[in-house]
């Protein structure tokens, strides 16, 4: 849905609180605190109803991204339309110039949208490719950081390029013609990638590709292995890892064009909004209805959980969906 629909379709508070609850809800209203059906709407606010259980009031907004916000409805809408169709992310001060409201609003908003793209773990099967990939500065052979760059994440370290680098390192994993998964991982040992492996993939029916590297080959303990030698070619018939590789590449176009730096406490959170785009690049229906679904069922809390990976973010949300 482009920006246009989005402002004539959702232009009001009522519009948007009516189709939040159609999403969550359907006819039935429910209480958020205790599950009963039986309430009533308060006529004294539009959006808001009352409990006969509980004797609590509440609104379509409880216990989601949009809750306690002052920022309204149409324009949370717009900003989600405009996230959406951003390709290679949109930066809080981008959102900021579009919407004409504050930096810190904009990045709050940014944020709880992208908790919203958490989506519950399903196993990828068939052909599964695998590989790493490394964040940080541009690698120069004498270049230090220091303790106050934020997009590294503190020691004084010399940035190189490739397998043992300083920078943060991302395993990550993708069906082909499927979904992607992805983690931050402190070090890529053969016990994290068997774990995040067990995690995310089916070995029924399943085939894994890598490239090499010698932490890859403990793998097939678990999973039948496929292995291309980059030293000769990068592609051989179906043995590549071509797909995971091109995800890689949009996450960093979007990171050196858009967002610039990233830190490494919250780049789980920027992983989470680039797997979505990648698992919906195919979707030809009503994104901005698809994000909603998801978006009315995750806790805002969540935000304020200081993530160290990726897996742990998605597992709370996963596990939030099931209560």
């Amino acid at each position: 849905m482009n920006i246009l629909e989005i402002s004539k379709n959702y232009n009001t508070q009522a519009k948007c609180i009516a189709k939040l609850e159609k999403l969550r809800w359907g006819k039935s209203v429910m209480c958020p605190y205790c599950d009963s059906k039986r309430n009533r709407a308060v006529k004294s606010e539009a959006g808001r109803h009352s409990c006969k259980s509980c004797k609590r009031s509440f609104t379509v907004l409880i216990d989601t991204i949009f809750e306690s916000s002052r920022l309204p409805l149409p324009q949370w809408f717009m900003i989600i339309g405009l996230v959406l169709n951003a390709k290679s992310g949109l930066a809080a001060k981008e959102i900021q110039r579009n919407i004409g409201c504050t930096y810190k609003t904009a990045y709050y908003v940014a944020m709880r949208i992208r908790i919203g793209m958490l989506m519950p773990n399903t196993k990828l099967h068939g052909i599964i490719e695998m590989d790493e990939s490394y964040f940080g500065g541009k690698a120069r052979k004498a270049h230090k950081i220091s303790d106050s760059d934020t997009s590294i994440g503190g020691e004084t370290i010399t940035l190189k390029r490739g397998r043992g680098t300083n920078k943060i390192s991302v395993a990550g994993m993708v069906q082909r013609k499927g979904m992607v998964k992805t983690q931050v991982m402190e070090k890529l040992t053969k016990r994290n990638l068997l774990a995040m492996l067990k995690h995310y993939a089916s070995k029924d029916n399943s085939i894994l590709v890598t490239d090499g590297f010698k932490s890859y080959k403990e793998l097939e303990t678990y999973i039948d292995r496929l292995e291309i030698n980059h030293s000769k070619s990068f592609s051989k018939g179906i043995v590549h890892v071509n797909t995971i590789e091109n995800f890689w590449g949009s996450i960093k176009n979007g990171v050196k064009g858009s967002y610039r730096a990233i830190s490494k406490k919250y780049l789980p959170f920027y992983l989470v909004e680039f797997e979505w785009k990648f698992n919906h690049r195919n979707f030809r229906g009503n994104q901005l209805d698809e994000y909603l679904k998801k978006a009315v069922t995750h806790q805002k809390e969540l935000e304020y959980w200081k993530a160290e990976s990726t897996e742990q973010v998605k597992d709370i949300a996963y596990e939030k969906q099931k209560e």
